[in-house]
């Protein structure tokens, strides 16, 4: 099996989504249920960066962010450095219990 040559590669296109940036401060809801403030760094569709007034979440795990407007985000601690983290959002696909 032949491959082609190097020069012949071209990378995929990685674009990155939209970014509004400022501060908020935000309520997250751990997995156990521990409400703490957190100064959200920048937002997209996707998730978002925030700083925590204390420890971070731990890595994989599920919050909820509670927005000034009365809506819920949910989704995933994706990465951890100090106080600073990730969180990508999740999608609901059917009831989020397990029932219907």
């Amino acid at each position: 099996m032949s491959h082609a040559p190097k020069e012949a590669f071209r990378a995929t296109p990685n674009f990155r989504e939209r970014r509004r940036r400022g501060m908020v401060l935000v309520r997250l809801v751990d997995s156990a249920g521990e409400t703490r403030p957190i100064m959200v760094r920048d937002v997209s569709a996707k998730g978002l960066s925030a700083a925590a007034q204390g420890a971070a979440p731990v890595p994989d795990e599920v919050v909820s962010i509670h927005l000034p407007d009365g809506s819920v985000a949910w989704g995933l601690v994706r990465w951890v450095r100090r106080n600073l983290f990730g969180v990508e959002f999740g999608t609901s696909v059917g009831p989020v219990d397990g029932q219907g």
